[in-house]
């Protein structure tokens, strides 16, 4: 990328700073070294999610600092919440882009920007990186196989659930807590998600039937599980519950720890704890995509 990087800044009468990380950290030391600059700075992450959740840790509640995601890693789902990963390769539009103040997601765990996954979920996310590794398995091919290996195993936890306005308690496979859309390579956990509304969409499912798992997922995929009101459609309704809340905190009831992954970063927890971030991030979107926006308005108009 760096010669079309080069080429884009050229044009655009600009000096960019490149800087290849080198270790684990690294791009979110040199985000946090920026927004303490106090200097209006924009920094774009130029890789997969992961280099984008480094940076937003560096980055979040310095309002002076813009992220951006150039998406040439090997998950990209933060950019498929607004178009198409080659949609945001365009670099001279990425150099144009508009700035936006956008939500986080805030947990003990860091600051998530998509959504904080546990359960099945996060077990397929453990199983991509091997799927990966073989030929012609890439992104959504990798997601889907390791689904297919998750539903192979067994998998359930008893949880306690507390929000702003309730408890439930019950026997769960999966769990998203969503301040997004889209992940797990274009899955739609959160088809009506919005990224400045304030809120969390919370997506539970029961235990599912292994011989109905398969077909039910494939709609997953497609946001076929909720209206726009909110309402779970008829073929989830005997497994899902959605609500929308501004924190919730969840406890393991049964003693194994629940693999959960915030953004593609997989951690086990017996508690979790998410809650909205208000406004906290300022994110950079090209100006084709600003009908996509979380918000009508971008900065500065």
């Amino acid at each position: 990328m760096l010669p079309q990087i080069r080429a884009a800044a050229d044009r655009a009468g600009v000096t960019p700073s490149v800087v290849v990380t080198r270790r684990a950290g690294h791009a979110r030391e040199v985000a946090a070294a920026c927004a303490e600059s106090g200097e209006e700075v924009r920094i774009y992450a130029c890789g997969g999610d992961g280099t984008l959740n480094e940076i937003l840790q560096g980055a979040a509640g310095h309002s002076q600092v813009s992220v951006g995601c150039i998406p040439c890693g090997s998950g990209n789902d933060y950019v498929r919440n607004f178009g198409t990963p080659s949609d945001f390769l365009d670099l001279d539009a990425q150099l144009s882009a508009l700035s936006y103040p956008a939500d986080l997601i805030r947990t003990p765990q860091g600051y998530g920007i998509d959504i904080y996954a546990a359960g099945i979920d996060a077990q397929v996310a453990n199983g991509i990186p091997k799927w990966r590794r073989v030929p012609l398995c890439g992104g959504t091919t990798a997601y889907t196989l390791s689904i297919l290996e998750a539903i192979c195993s067994s998998f359930r936890h008893t949880l306690r659930i507390r929000t702003d306005s309730e408890e439930l308690e019950g026997t769960y496979m999966m769990l998203a807590i969503c301040n997004a859309k889209m992940y797990g390579g274009g899955y739609c956990a959160a088809p009506y998600a919005s990224m400045d509304d304030g809120l969390l969409d919370v997506v539970l499912l029961k235990p599912v039937p292994r011989l109905r798992l398969a077909g039910l997922l494939q709609s997953y995929r497609k946001g076929q599980h909720l209206t726009p009101d909110g309402q779970v459609t008829k073929p989830f309704s005997p497994y899902m519950t959605f609500f929308r809340t501004s924190s919730i905190d969840i406890q393991v009831l049964d003693a194994r720890p629940l693999i959960t992954t915030l953004d593609g970063e997989c951690s086990p927890q017996m508690n979790l704890h998410a809650e909205v971030a208000r406004r906290s991030i300022h994110i950079l979107l090209p100006p084709k995509l600003a009908q996509n926006a979380p918000v009508l308005q971008a900065m500065g108009e």
